[in-house]
């Protein structure tokens, strides 16, 4: 399945001021949030904070003259306008989106692209479908609300082809961190941009009950052999280096795994980040920021109220 890029009829988020990251001649990062843990005041803090400008957040935008795709809108409107006036300055005439999943903090700034198509899976739009009206209203997960909401008009559950000028861009649906995923596969440069698939410290986990599925997706994403990871919540100084090695993909699957198989310890709910990606702390292959601290607990809460009366999962080598 092919989809070239279209340009249809043309018809708060505390911001900061989004950094610009260049990995090479077409392709952009953009960053904001990560701020040190001594400037951050929790008693103010939203979804937004939480999931995204803590840890910190980029998108990205692969560009060949008057055409780009924008991977990712951001948690708001403001954020996503220096995106597009950066990408507008330099020639960008036409527009495609993608969403790499259903989650607020990747579809905030969707509406500033009106005028253009908005990819996702289709598991992805049926989510957005179906909670629009507490999006919109800011009940779904508290405020702010994100008014008004493009739901993406294209959903895809296969593999997909995109073409941006002299670039091409494969979209691949994966069930990993949610199951409506959708990563972004550059062949030219061997580089993928992962979404929440992979993160630095550590993933979200937001469906514990399908762990080893995703387990076993990650294995088969290393086989793909990127030269460069780009996550969405990571440390902007890798990314603005080219991204990281597939030893990411390694640090996720123990984590996820060693995660899942001591949900039953007594001492569970307790244990701190140290205690599950030892190695991977010592080597570098990610490094501990304070806002994944709270992450890491909710995944506590999560696995331990999951698997309470259910068995531990069995992952596949």
């Amino acid at each position: 399945m092919a989809i070239g890029l279209l340009l249809a009829t043309v018809t708060t988020v505390q911001a900061g001021e989004v950094r610009v990251l260049p990995i090479n001649d077409h392709l952009i990062a953009f960053y904001d949030g990560r701020p040190e843990e001594k400037g951050v005041d929790l008693s103010k803090a939203t979804w937004a904070d939480h999931g995204a400008n803590f840890v910190g957040v980029a998108t990205f935008a692969v560009f060949d003259g008057a055409e780009a795709l924008v991977y990712d809108t951001y948690p708001s409107i403001e954020e996503a306008q220096q995106v597009r006036a950066w990408l507008e300055k330099r020639g960008v005439k036409h527009f495609i989106v993608v969403n790499s999943h259903w989650h607020l903090d990747h579809v905030g700034g969707n509406a500033l692209y009106a005028d253009s198509t908005v990819i996702a899976t289709e598991k992805a739009r049926a989510q957005l479908i179906r909670h629009k009206a507490q999006i919109e209203d800011g009940t779904l997960q508290g405020p702010p609300a994100i008014s008004p909401l493009k739901v993406p008009e294209v959903g895809i559950t296969e593999p997909t082809m995109v073409s941006v000028g002299r670039y091409t861009v494969e979209l691949r649906p994966v069930n990993i961190h949610s199951s409506d995923g959708l990563v972004a596969w550059l062949p030219q440069d061997r580089l993928l941009l992962a979404g929440d698939t992979l993160e630095d410290t550590l993933t979200f986990i937001a469906e514990p009950e399908s762990l080893a599925e995703q387990y076993r997706n990650l294995g088969a994403m290393k086989e793909w052999a990127p030269v460069g990871i780009l996550p969405n919540h990571g440390d902007p100084a890798i990314i603005a280096k080219g991204g990281y090695h597939t030893d990411l993909i390694d640090m996720t699957r123990n984590y996820i795994r060693s995660m899942a198989e001591h949900a039953h310890d007594k001492d569970f709910a307790n244990q701190p980040i140290e205690r599950f990606i030892p190695a991977e702390l010592k080597a570098g292959t990610v490094s501990l920021w304070w806002a994944y601290r709270e992450a890491h607990h909710e995944n506590l809460q999560k696995l331990a109220s999951y698997y309470k009366d259910r068995p531990l999962p069995a992952f596949a080598p």
